[in-house]
C-alpha cells in the first residue's frame, strides 16, 4: 500500500531524529534558556535576518493563532482565502485566541491563491466604530492545494495590506515546500529564497513548520520587526500570550534541538525537494494514465479526479489518501512527504487501472 494521507503520518528525518537524540542525553535549563534554543534560534537567525523574534510552540494551531493574536486587537479582523487552514481547520481557536473576526475570501481568477483584487472586494475604506478595524491578512504558502505564492505575489498582497492598514502573517505548515519549490524556479539559494518569500516582501509574521517537516512536533513563530513596527511590538507581546495559553514548553529543548539540526546544511528544504519531487512523479503518472489533476502540482500536494470507482479500487488495495472538498468540488488529496519512495509512487500509479 502507499500511504498518501499526509506528511505528517511519517516518522522523523534523521536531522531531527539526531537533534531529539542529542536533547534526551543530561540535563538543561527549563523553558527556553538553554543551549539547543540558543542554537535553533541563531541558525534561524542567519536565515531570515538578525531582528528575527523566534518563539517556539508545540504545534501549528498555537503557531498560527498566537502570531496572528500578538499582531492583533480584539476589534479587529483577520482575512483569509476561504478554504485556508485558519478557516476549515483550526476549529474555533483562531476566535478563542484573537476574539477577532475571521472574514473568508473566496479568490476569482485563481481558485487556490488570493490576489489584492479578491482582497479588495472585502474593503470597505471610511467604516466607523461599528464596523470591525483592519488587523492581518493571513496566507497559507504552499496553498491549502499544493500551489506556491511567489514573492511577487506575496509582495503584491503585503503593499496592499500596508495600503488599507493591514499587517501579514504567513501560514508555513509547509514552509519548506514553498522554499524548495522556489528554489527550483528562481534558481535562488535558500536563504535568499525564504527571505524572499518573507521579510523581503515586507511579511511581518511566519508559522516556520516543523511537524510536517519531519520533526516529531514542534513549530516556530517568527516575527520580523525588520518589516513593521507593528511586527516589533507583538515580539513584545508574545512571550506573554504564549505563557498565558499554555504553549510555553517546559522541556523546551526538545523542540530547538530537531530545529537545530535539521536547519544545518539546509537539510529541511533538501528533504522538503524530495518530497516535491515525489509528487511531480506521481502527477506525471497521473497524467500519462489520464487521470486529472485539478490544480498545479508546485509543492507536495497533488489533486486528483478519481472517478468513484476507481477510488474504491484504490482503497481496497490498500492506498490511503484523504478526499479533499476544494473550491472547485470534491478532490483526492494524495500528499507526498520525505520519506516517500519510487517504489511506493509507482506501486500507486500501477493500480489505476
Amino acid at each position: 500500500m502507499t500511504n498518501l494521507r499526509s506528511d505528517n503520518n511519517y516518522g522523523l528525518i534523521p536531522e531531527a531524529r539526531a537533534g531529539f537524540l542529542a536533547a534526551a542525553d543530561g540535563d538543561a535549563v527549563a523553558y527556553g534558556d538553554d543551549a539547543y534554543t540558543e542554537r535553533a534560534v541563531q541558525a534561524i537567525k542567519a536565515l531570515f535576518g538578525r531582528e528575527t523574534a523566534v518563539f517556539f510552540v508545540a504545534t501549528g494551531t498555537a503557531a498560527n493563532t498566537l502570531a496572528i493574536a500578538s499582531l492583533t486587537e480584539p476589534w479587529q479582523r483577520v482575512l483569509c482565502h476561504s478554504h485556508s487552514h485558519w478557516a476549515d481547520d483550526e476549529s474555533t481557536a483562531p476566535e478563542r485566541f484573537t476574539l477577532c473576526r475571521t472574514v473568508g475570501v473566496s479568490p476569482s481568477a485563481d481558485p487556490t491563491r488570493l490576489r489584492p483584487s479578491d482582497l479588495a472586494t472585502v474593503i470597505h475604506p471610511g467604516r466607523d466604530v461599528h464596523s470591525p478595524a483592519p488587523g492581518v491578512i493571513t496566507l497559507s504558502n504552499p496553498t491549502e492545494f499544493g500551489t506556491v505564492y511567489s514573492p511577487a505575489d506575496v509582495a503584491a498582497i503585503v503593499r496592499f495590506a500596508r495600503d488599507h492598514g493591514y499587517r501579514v502573517h504567513v501560514d508555513g505548515a509547509r514552509f519548506a515546500n514553498a522554499v524548495a519549490h522556489t528554489t527550483a524556479i528562481t534558481g535562488q539559494g535558500v536563504t535568499a529564497a525564504a527571505r524572499a518569500l518573507t521579510v523581503d516582501a515586507g511579511v511581518d509574521a511566519l508559522s516556520l513548520g516543523g511537524t510536517k517537516a519531519g520533526l516529531a512536533f514542534g513549530e516556530a513563530i517568527l516575527l520580523f520587526p525588520q518589516s513593521s513596527t507593528d511586527a516589533a511590538h507583538a515580539a513584545t507581546r508574545l512571550p506573554y500570550l504564549r505563557k498565558s495559553t499554555g504553549h510555553l514548553l517546559s522541556k523546551h529543548r526538545f523542540v530547538a534541538a530537531q530545529f537545530a539540526h535539521s536547519l544545518e546544511m539546509d537539510a529541511w528544504v533538501r528533504h522538503a525537494a524530495h518530497a516535491n519531487a515525489q509528487a511531480a512523479r506521481l502527477a506525471a503518472g497521473l497524467t500519462a494514465r489520464d487521470v486529472r489533476s485539478l490544480f498545479p502540482r508546485e509543492a507536495n500536494a497533488v489533486f486528483a479526479d478519481l472517478s468513484p470507482a476507481l477510488d474504491r479500487h484504490l482503497r481496497a488495495r490498500g492506498h490511503s489518501y484523504y478526499p479533499f472538498i476544494t473550491p472547485v468540488g470534491p478532490s483526492s488529496r494524495l500528499m507526498c512527504s520525505f520519506a516517500t519512495t519510487d517504489a511506493q509512487v509507482d506501486a500507486f500509479l500501477a493500480d489505476l487501472v
